[in-house]
């Protein structure tokens, strides 16, 4: 068996692409215009804990040569990988439900089509939350010779079955405008569900369901 716990701190200047470090993209990294330390924060990979416990048990039932020993009784193999992670992160947003006039880019707040973070948090200050998962074999081995043997196995996948949510809403705040740009009024006020999970279909292999499947396995 192995036991193995990682602890990190990841921290940047938020992620973009490089068609998307300058002004007017679509959309910048930055909340305004080439401030990267006004972004700067717990990465979106900032996963802080992750432990990972691996295990195979060969028991011997008994000390028998007979062929019932040997093909029903002992040569069972059961063997686990456990993983145990902290959660990842995501940023909280300001949704513009309507276009603020006289500004250069009417669909941020701040008037430049940068980051869509809400402008007094940081950066991924939401967390999805923690991943538990467990795959196990079962292994039946039969030892014809000792050149070749056939192992029959059973297999499981996310085991205890557990959701590891992928996305979630975090849109925090909307904002809208009323009346014209000489005498009208912008309002911000708290969203709906947010912190709500939308999304649980991509960790790690592409679904959260579990899976189960058999197999026969030559070995010569």
């Amino acid at each position: 068996g192995a036991l193995s716990y990682t602890w990190s701190h990841a921290i940047d200047t938020n992620l973009g692409g490089s068609s998307n470090n300058y002004f007017f993209s679509s959309p910048s990294p930055t909340l305004y215009n080439g401030n990267y330390l006004g972004v700067k924060g717990d990465a979106s990979q900032d996963q802080r804990q992750r432990l990972v416990i691996n295990w195979v048990w060969s028991p011997t039932f008994t000390r028998s040569t007979s062929l019932w020993a040997k093909f029903f009784v002992n040569n069972w193999q059961l063997a686990t990988i456990t993983t145990i992670a902290s959660p990842l992160p995501l940023t909280e947003t300001v949704n513009v439900q309507s276009n603020y006039p006289g500004i250069a880019n009417t669909g941020f707040v701040t008037g430049y089509n940068g980051s869509g973070q809400v402008p007094w948090f940081g950066v991924n200050t939401l967390r999805l939350n923690d991943t538990t998962r467990v795959d196990a074999r079962l292994t039946k081995i039969l030892p014809f010779s000792e050149r070749f043997r056939t192992l029959l196995q059973f297999e499981a996948f996310n085991l205890t079955n557990t959701i590891a949510y992928t996305g979630m809403l975090s849109t925090g705040y909307n904002a809208t405008w009323t009346g014209t740009a000489a005498t009208g009024h912008g309002t911000l006020s708290p969203a709906t569900g947010l912190g709500t999970y939308t999304a649980s279909g991509g960790f790690p292999d592409g679904t959260n369901a579990r899976r189960m499947q058999a197999s026969i396995r030559l070995e010569f």
